[in-house]
């Protein structure tokens, strides 16, 4: 496609410089779609400019001239796939005079949300055309090379993807119509045309509903700049006001002039429009007025019957509240007043409520608290109770048998204990105490500062019967050495 377009330009040159006293740039000339077939001017006005789900049929005749001057026909089938994406197919037939481009595009949208509403649509628009001469009486012109205008003929596809930020009812947009041309020929003199011509676009929607409470009407204003490869850049500005049953819309182009259209839409989804535009600049002074015609139609009956029932329950809700006598009004007033005073009594039952369920909790925890404390004495007296008769007990000494007693021992507990070893040995103590955890024992020791003697024991009991029971049995068969007893009276 860049090749397509630099051949174009040179043949500008040549050929506009003999036959008119314009040159025609080599664009769509779609600055004037604002109401349908809008991706032509940007790949992502098809999420919402196209209002789909729509066929429609753009056609523009430049200079009104229907026969021989340059001409572009666009029909478009825009179809909202979710509520992010939305797709479109179109055939595309454009005249320069000079070259005749007749192909197909489809387009995809997709739209990013992130929220307080903040978006930003990437698309893309896919043209396959075949490009040929459009007029023969260039071919017949002795003083005119054909060589190049020849090999700029043939198939091509060209993608042209474009952007745009949409926070709120603000947008800002930029697409690429030439970004990157594929052709079917070997010629490379067209590559510097990728990326050149550039659409950026700036509007703001205003909801008509601010005024008149039809929120499906609005009035868009937009700016725009187009860069195009060895022409002027354009400058232009559009107004649209977009209503349900008529549309009217108006602007200017720094290069084409004065724009004024206007359409109307029958049965929601019929809709009908034309547009005539003026060149205002002294080079186009000789030239008659272009022409365009669009026709549409939308696919949404089912939107359309929900949206006029929606707006007749309004109407109908509207006109019952302008009927309301003030009687009536005043018996809501008292319904309302006697609902807020219910809200407050239950308010300040639940209030009385929660405070009785505190103090509830209050006393059951005082409850909980004292039988706690009772339970803590009683255990403090059976353990006191223990401690006496653990003093009164006397022991009698079995034949043979090694048993030792003390008043008390550095504050170890009153009781018997089970003495495996003693050692006045730090190293020896600690070694036999390692040997018996590698057993799965787990021993206990002492230390009496009376004989400096370190004491290991492997259990402690309350009574001689106890101590003497796990000595007689080995320690239930876990340690098979021999055992003593040692015992610590009560204070």
């Amino acid at each position: 496609m860049p090749k397509i377009l630099c051949s174009l330009s040179l043949l500008l040159v040549f050929v506009f410089g003999e036959a008119q006293e314009v040159e025609l740039p080599s664009d769509f000339r779609q600055h004037t779609l604002t109401q349908f077939n809008a991706n032509l001017l940007n790949p992502t006005y098809a999420q919402n400019w196209n209002n789909p789900n729509s066929l429609a049929v753009w056609s523009r005749w430049q200079w009104q001239t229907i026969d021989g001057d340059p001409t572009t026909i666009f029909a478009n089938y825009t179809h909202q796939i979710s509520e992010a994406s939305t797709g479109s197919l179109g055939f595309l037939q454009h005249n320069t005079g000079v070259f005749l481009d007749i192909g197909g595009n489809l387009n995809y949208v997709y739209k990013f949300s992130f929220g307080d509403g903040i978006a930003v649509l990437t698309g893309v628009n896919v043209f396959a055309s075949q490009r040929t001469l459009a007029d023969d009486r260039f071919i017949s012109d002795a003083g005119i090379d054909l060589t190049q205008l020849e090999a700029a003929e043939g198939f091509m596809v060209q993608f042209s993807p474009g952007i745009r930020l949409q926070a709120n009812q603000l947008g800002v947009g930029l697409a690429f119509e030439n970004a990157i041309g594929v052709g079917a020929n070997d010629s490379d003199i067209l590559e510097a045309s990728n990326f050149k011509t550039i659409v950026g676009s700036l509007n703001y929607d205003v909801p008509i509903s601010l005024l008149s409470g039809r929120g499906s009407s609005f009035i868009r204003p937009m700016v725009y700049v187009k860069s195009i490869p060895d022409g002027d850049t354009q400058i232009g500005v559009n107004g649209l006001l977009s209503t349900p049953k008529v549309w009217l819309q108006g602007g200017y182009n720094s290069f084409y002039g004065a724009s004024a259209g206007l359409g109307v839409t029958l049965g929601g989804t019929f809709s009908v429009g034309g547009l005539m535009e003026f060149g205002t600049d002294t080079s186009l002074s000789g030239e008659d007025p272009t022409l365009e015609l669009l026709v549409a139609y939308r696919f949404a009956k089912q939107e359309k019957q929900k949206r006029e029932s929606e707006e007749e329950q309004k109407e109908e809700e509207d006109t019952a509240i302008t009927k309301m006598t003030e009687e009536q009004l005043q018996k809501e007033r008292e319904a309302l007043e006697e609902k807020k005073r219910l809200e407050e009594e239950q308010k300040e039952q639940e209030l009385i409520r929660q405070r009785l369920l505190v103090e509830e909790q209050r006393r059951n925890d005082s409850i909980q608290e004292a039988q706690a404390l009772a339970l803590q004495r009683q255990l403090e007296q059976q353990r006191q109770d223990s401690l006496a008769r653990l003093q009164k007990e006397k022991v009698a000494v079995q034949p043979n048998e090694r048993y030792e007693e003390v008043a008390q021992a550095d504050g170890l507990v009153p009781g018997f204990y089970l003495i495996a070893n003693v050692f006045g040995t730090k190293k020896y103590f600690e070694n036999f105490m390692k040997t018996l955890q590698q057993k799965g024992l787990e021993p206990k020791s002492f230390y009496r500062s009376a004989n400096k003697y370190n004491y290991v024991y492997l259990e402690r009991y309350n009574t001689m019967e106890e101590a003497r029971k796990a000595r007689d049995s080995k320690f239930s068969g876990k340690y098979p050495d021999k055992t003593w007893i040692f015992r610590v009276k009560a204070d």
